[in-house]
């Protein structure tokens, strides 16, 4: 039997000296065994093991142990479906048909008799890891656990269609169950299994436990890790086709080596909460770090919890919530044994922003086990990064002896790659990463697997809409499945949003939420800051924080009319310091910038928002921050424009606020740009902050918002906005009238208006939630007993668009509609150029190309409203293959869109002409309207 095994491949290649090269099965089923066990050891959590350990059904006493063993089973099996007639007459990969004869009568010659003359008739649902499910399934194996290695590919395998007699057909040669053929399959195929029993520690399939549903998916989760490390082959090489057993040290060899492109796990320490924040957060001025009162509360209060869960602070902005939720984030890990932390924020610039903080943190973060920490930074333009571009390669670095030194932070190699990369250990990215959790996709089990390792912490929740919030409240349920510790953060939270989120973790975590005791005024407690939180199965809330002074800002009212000569308003206000202007679409910031620069001098006027190639918006970023950041270089007098890009994403200071008319929380956030930072240095005229709101008025809104926000929403804000408001102390109270359904006394003709305004946006909401929910994850199942809920029914009806690329995915769970980025350059002689540097680009070089990649713009829907956006994406292929198929070799570049702007910066789309300007950014005209900016 032996004989005929050793024939049997799971690999087979051509190495780069063109000689054979092949892996046996049977080596490459003993690789992932052993990579199992290893992943056990040193990549999973304690967490995460506890988890996987409650979550079998089974009365043995050495639950950890036997954990781990169906661990290592699984990777000893996951393969066995490949050790049958329809695998072992696959084609190489490249279509090698010397290889592949050579593979086949090594076969023949060991008794594998007419193997050539099988046929599979129909193998549209057959697959090497659904026969291994089959064959686990024949021998007595539960659901539960054969089905992951149906999945093991990333996608459950349906049970109807296998487990009938005719499936066998595909895998043992013929019908005959008396002849040779049949039994040799057979006999192959109970020696891989018994061996995989025994040498995992089974005496038999009924000492194998019944998983949960969410235990199979971290099961098949850390199978495909395991599956993916052993097959790739700078630690597993294929061996010389000649050979058919492996090195002693193969195994050994490929983890060590595997091992030294990651950093250590993360072992937190105990906190001491009277010194973490003195020591975490060291100032550049050499300044001792003190704690404000509300950061101490918070952690003191986490430090008496038992079993924390999910906790969620509300609180002002600039109160110094981040270095409360990473001090958290410690205490969280050392409570619930997790070994890394996933941050998320509304946008790539917020992200950009805390990335800078998490790695001064991971700096000073003590640990007994390695002064390397790995950090990564996790949205579509992390290229752009600097700081996250100039870590170090975890390969690279080695620990330091001395332990006195700071953490290095560096990048796990490992770890790259769209579906790898929430595996790491510290992550900072867009809150989409932790939307996708709840999004049907291949391979989702991996995304799981790396938020349960993890302390989840997600900021400025206010910011997700009622779409994103579908997926927002199933992805907490899943944590709380998992046990996995979230912090949630905002500045402006309505009441039924936090109870809802609070509701979501207890549920999953298997709790029935009604029956819980809750706080008194826990429906409709508008205290704030608050701290609303759970330990084990009690709902607590702490509003006891120092009462906070806050400050008057004057909020003055603009009529349609006295909003449009945005000249004059500043020229009345003040011909000083520095003027925030926030508008609510990029035209209209356009628009003003012109204005301005026309009357105040092109050099006082500073616009920023979305439509500016992303090189350029970067630098602006940089620009502003050192203009009127906390330790900027103010000019006397200067105007920023700006879109929303500014109210969440940047540390700066304005003087005075003009603010279009947006949702109450949304203009308390721009509210918090305006006197951010302590100043004696201001405008005598400005000492006092004073907001004016345009087109507030009358209800008459800028028809140009209303595409934007909701009027519903605009109408309650414009209600409801006082003629004062204190920061932070009228926060809540606003939100949640704005956001609560308290009737409105209006006058007569104003409320028809109301009501179409009010059902036009609850059936808007109701579409958006029906919506989100055709791709939504379902709720866990958490009965250890339940086998009809398992990891088949996880993904069905999965989104298959969305796994078809990392923007579509984005955009599936932001409500997002299609949208076009391209590269954006500029016309030279002999070539092309960037806009903000000269010079002709080589795209064949790797540097320039990933340069060049870095260039990109998103068009917006004024491109494509009316020739469309699929007519608008085949002219640019068009223009892709005639003017830039050179990019093909590039990896950095094959696959974009790109367009080069003529030498008056203009680009034509069909009766479309964009304009780019380094300033002004992107604008777009139709073809008879000749004036641009």
């Amino acid at each position: 039997m032996q004989d005929k095994l050793r024939y049997l491949w799971a690999k087979k290649n051509r190495d780069n000296d063109n000689n054979f090269i092949w892996l046996p099965l049977l080596i490459h089923l003993n690789d992932t065994k052993e990579t199992m066990a290893f992943l056990w050891e040193h990549f999973l959590s304690q967490g995460v093991r506890d988890y996987l350990i409650n979550s079998m059904d089974t009365d043995v006493s050495e639950k950890e142990i036997l954990a781990k063993k169906l661990a290592m089973f699984l990777g000893t099996v996951h393969d066995i479906g490949k050790a049958s007639p329809y695998f072992q007459l696959k084609h190489s990969f490249k279509n090698d048909k010397e290889l592949d004869e050579i593979i086949l009568e090594n076969l023949r010659s060991s008794g594998f008799k007419d193997l050539d003359k099988f046929f599979v008739t129909d193998s549209k649902n057959i697959s090497h890891q659904s026969i291994g499910q089959f064959m686990l399934f024949k021998r007595g194996v539960n659901i539960t656990v054969a089905d992951i290695v149906g999945a093991h590919h990333g996608r459950g395998v349906e049970t109807d269609e296998l487990y009938d007699e005719s499936f066998e057909n595909h895998f043992y040669q013929n019908n005959d169950k008396t002849g040779d053929i049949y039994k040799t399959w057979l006999s192959l195929q109970d020696y891989i299994f018994s061996w995989a029993l025994k040498t995992c520690g089974f005496s038999s399939t009924k000492e194998i436990p019944i998983l949960s549903q969410p235990g199979q998916v971290i099961f098949s989760a850390l199978l495909i890790m395991a599956d993916w490390i052993t097959s790739n082959e700078s630690y597993f090489p294929l061996i010389s086709l000649e050979k058919s057993c492996a090195d002693n040290d193969r195994i050994e060899k490929g983890l060590i080596k595997w091992k030294s492109d990651r950093t250590e796990l993360w072992d937190p320490l105990e906190v001491n909460i009277d010194k973490v924040y003195e020591e975490r957060f060291k100032l550049k001025s050499g300044e001792k770090f003190i704690p404000r009162d509300a950061q101490k509360r918070i952690t003191e209060i986490i430090d008496r919890a038992e079993n924390p869960g999910i906790i969620i602070f509300e609180a002002p902005m600039g109160i110094g919530k981040t270095e409360a939720a990473l001090v958290a984030v410690e205490q969280l890990a050392k409570k619930t044994d997790r070994s890394g932390m996933f941050f998320g924020l509304p946008t790539q610039a917020t992200s950009n922003g805390i990335f800078s903080r998490v790695n001064d943190w991971l700096e000073n973060l003590k640990d007994d086990v390695s002064n390397r920490r790995s950090l990564r930074l996790l949205h579509g333009k992390a290229v752009l990064n600097e700081e996250f571009l100039n870590l170090p390669k975890s390969r690279n670095i080695h620990d330091s002896e001395n332990s006195n030194e700071k953490n290095i932070v560096t990048v796990n190699d490992w770890f790259s790659g769209r579906k790898l990369s929430i595996l790491d250990d510290f992550t900072v990215g867009t809150v989409d990463q932790f939307l996708l959790l709840a999004l049907k996709q291949k391979h989702l089990m991996l995304r799981h697997l790396g938020f349960a390792n993890k302390v989840v912490v997600i900021d400025e929740v206010h910011a997700y809409d009622a779409y994103m919030s579908v997926y927002l409240y199933q992805a907490i349920k899943w944590m709380g499945a998992y046990g996995v510790p979230v912090v949630i953060l905002s500045a402006t939270l309505p009441i039924e949003r936090r109870n809802r989120l609070i509701e979501s973790y207890m549920v999953g975590s298997g709790y029935k939420f009604r029956r819980l005791s809750k706080p008194n005024n826990f429906e409709n407690n508008e205290a704030y800051p608050l701290l609303t939180m759970n330990d084990g199965d009690k709902i607590l809330q702490y509003d006891d924080f120092d009462i906070l002074k806050g400050t008057d800002y004057e909020i003055k009212r603009l009529s349609k009319e006295d909003s449009t000569d945005i000249t004059n308003l500043i020229e009345d206000i003040t011909k000083q310091g520095i003027v925030g202007v926030i508008v609510n679409t990029v035209k209209k910031s356009q628009e003003f910038a012109k204005l301005c620069s026309n009357v105040f001098g092109k050099e006082h006027v500073f616009l920023l928002h979305s439509l500016f190639i992303a090189t350029d918006r970067y630098k602006k970023e940089k620009e502003l921050l050192d203009l009127i950041g906390k330790n900027g270089k103010r000019p006397k007098f200067m105007i920023v424009i700006g879109t929303q890009v500014i109210e969440q994403s940047l540390d700066i200071d304005f003087d005075v606020l003009i603010t279009d008319l947006a949702p109450i929380d949304l203009i308390l956030q721009r509210m918090g740009r305006q006197h951010r930072h302590k100043r004696d240095n201001r405008p005598e005229n400005l000492k006092t902050p004073k907001v004016y709101v345009l087109n507030s008025k009358d209800y008459d809104f800028d028809k140009a918002s209303t595409y934007v926000y909701d009027p519903y929403l605009l109408f309650r804000t414009e209600f409801y906005l006082p003629e004062k408001i204190n920061l932070p102390n009228d926060i809540s109270h606003l939100v949640q009238l704005v956001y609560s359904d308290k009737k409105l006394e209006l006058e007569y003709n104003l409320e028809d208006v109301y009501t179409n305004y009010s059902v036009k946006f609850k059936n808007d909401l109701t579409n958006k939630e029906t919506k989100a929910k055709t791709f939504r994850l379902k709720s866990p199942e958490v009965n250890k007993k339940s086998i009809e809920k398992n990891i088949i029914e996880w993904i069905k009806y999965s989104d298959t668009e969305a796994e078809a690329s990392e923007i579509k995915a984005y955009a599936q769970v932001r409500d997002s509609e299609d949208s076009i980025e391209v590269i954006a350059l500029k016309k030279c002689e002999n070539g092309y150029e960037f806009f903000d540097e000269k010079g002709i680009l080589d795209p064949s070089d790797n540097k320039i190309a990933m340069k060049i990649a870095q260039h990109t713009i998103r068009l917006p829907k004024s491109v494509y409203f009316e020739n469309g956006i699929d007519n608008v994406i085949k002219f640019l292929e068009g223009y892709y293959r005639e003017n830039l198929n050179c990019w093909d070799n590039q990896t950095w570049l094959k696959n974009n869109l790109g367009i080069i702007f003529d030498e008056n910066n203009e680009f034509r789309i069909f009766d479309k002409i964009l304009y780019y300007d380094t300033k002004y950014g992107l604008v777009v005209k139709k073809e008879d309207e000749n004036e641009r900016v």
